[in-house]
């Protein structure tokens, strides 16, 4: 089931989120009809998996399509990885700073410093606990994501300039992408 992104206005964005309860093993999301619907851990990793791919994302947080869920997918050396419940347990001293895009944002790339490493816990599917060292673009991606079930967002990590420079780019884009199709 694809699902809109949300816009960056959307209150979920900047919102910690709740964690998955596998002991039910469901959550809710009212959809843009305002229709509720219901997910167990199977369905979550599925949408965010089909919606991650279908967006062109390399990552794509639960609240990102509406669901109030601390999860997310990522690819991680070109498979997708769904991590439920994370929990960041250390990440390395040393920071890279590079350019970062986000869904919910498109077009935008301001320059992010990360840690260039991260240990971190989850859950998939099934409620199984996994640990995991992370390192370059699979950590970056990572803890992008995980900001966001934290409500937030590349703007709280990146400095003035370096979004300035980004919005300057992206509007440039848009006036080219604009006059290309003139």
């Amino acid at each position: 089931m694809i699902l809109n992104l949300v816009d960056g206005m959307h209150p979920l964005i900047e919102t910690k989120l709740d964690e998955f309860d596998f002991e039910s093993n469901k959550v809710t999301y009212f959809d843009d009809e305002k229709i509720l619907h219901t997910l167990n851990a199977q369905d979550l990793e599925e949408i965010l998996i089909e919606n991650m791919t279908q967006h062109q994302g390399l990552g794509l947080a639960s609240n990102q399509i509406g669901i109030n869920c601390r999860s997310f997918a990522v690819l991680h050396e070109g498979e997708p990885l769904v991590m439920i419940n994370p929990k960041v347990i250390e990440a390395t001293d040393e920071k890279t700073l590079m350019k970062e895009g986000c869904l919910t944002w498109f077009g935008l790339f301001p320059k992010v410093a990360r840690p260039s490493g991260v240990s971190i816990n989850w859950q998939d599917k099934d409620g199984e606990k996994f640990n995991g060292n992370f390192i370059g673009l699979s950590a970056r991606i990572i803890l992008h994501e995980y900001d966001h079930l934290n409500g937030y967002t590349f703007f709280d990590r990146t400095s003035q300039i370096h979004m300035q420079q980004a919005r300057k780019k992206m509007k440039t884009l848009l006036r080219k992408t604009k006059n290309d199709k003139i």
